[in-house]
């Protein structure tokens, strides 16, 4: 996240994906509901890797 937020995302993978996942510091885009009390995305949800 722009806010140097770490957060886990597991929602959205494919098998082939979960696998293999995006290394760690790729840029990816994902979609959530909302915001938690502690600021981070709700049901973050994995939609790509972006190039």
């Amino acid at each position: 996240m722009k806010n140097k937020k770490v957060i886990k995302i597991g929602s959205g993978l494919s098998n082939e994906k979960r696998d293999n996942p995006p290394k760690i510091g790729s840029i990816i885009t994902f979609k959530y509901y909302g915001l938690t009390s502690k600021g981070k995305p709700r049901f973050p949800i994995f939609l790509r890797i972006r190039k």
